[in-house]
């Protein structure tokens, strides 16, 4: 399943959900998976298994649950020698109000909204990091400014010699495919649209790009206002 990132998949007006049995199901990463391949056409459960990769008991209990709270209807049937198999239909588009779920909070918004692919892309870095750094120790290194801040990066032990050694390397053709970089940067309200358009652009150049034999790679773009942690003043 490869996730779309600020890219609108369909322009038909969406179904509205807001009973909440039927919305905490799409808060769900993993059912939303099975639902994924109705949503818009009529399939039997057994071809619906195999698209989203997955065994057909678990496919069809998750039937059973979209079918109880109306997500899922039965759409037909498909002749074949033996009994014909029931064909399900989900709507195209579908939209959850917030106020349908247990949601009342920016932060279990954005936990319900990329916990999973969160926790996919931190084990795709690391896994990355791990085969670059190879064959020497990869540790957390803080490094302290005359300000009072700390900075940390997740590297092999540094050579003082060859301070940027490693972030180097990384971008070398030898080097496997990986950056993750967080900082904040200081920037007028011009500056951060000008960035904000920017790497909107830069994902939909690489995202038009279909070229034979590429290798799904997990990428998040964010920018944001900075907001202070809990506790701490603005």
């Amino acid at each position: 399943m490869t996730p779309h990132f600020g890219q609108s998949l369909t322009v038909q007006a969406p179904v509205v959900v807001t009973d909440p049995q039927a919305a905490a199901l799409l808060l769900n990463p993993r059912a939303v998976r099975a639902l994924g391949p109705f949503m818009g056409r009529a399939l039997p459960a057994q071809a619906a298994a195999r698209e989203a990769e997955l065994p057909i008991s678990t496919l069809q209990y998750r039937v059973r649950q979209f079918l109880a709270c109306g997500l899922l209807r039965l759409a037909g049937v498909q002749p074949r020698s033996g009994r014909a198999m029931p064909l399900y239909e989900a709507p195209p588009a579908l939209f959850v109000p917030f106020d349908s779920t247990p949601l009342i909070s920016d932060t279990l918004l954005s936990e319900a909204g990329f916990e999973a692919w969160q926790r996919r892309l931190t084990r795709s870095i690391g896994a990355a990091w791990v085969e670059a750094a190879a064959p020497r120790r990869l540790g957390l290194h803080l490094i302290g400014s005359a300000d009072g801040l700390v900075s940390r990066n997740v590297e092999p032990e540094p050579d003082p010699a060859q301070p940027n050694s490693f972030f180097e390397y990384l971008l070398g053709d030898q080097a496997p495919a990986v950056w993750d970089s967080w900082g904040a940067l200081y920037l007028t309200p011009a500056q951060a649209k000008a960035l904000q358009r920017e790497l909107a652009d830069l994902m939909g150049r690489y995202r038009s790009e279909q070229t034979e034999g590429a290798r799904a790679h997990l990428v998040r773009v964010a920018v944001a206002p900075l907001m202070p942690d809990e506790g701490e003043q603005p």
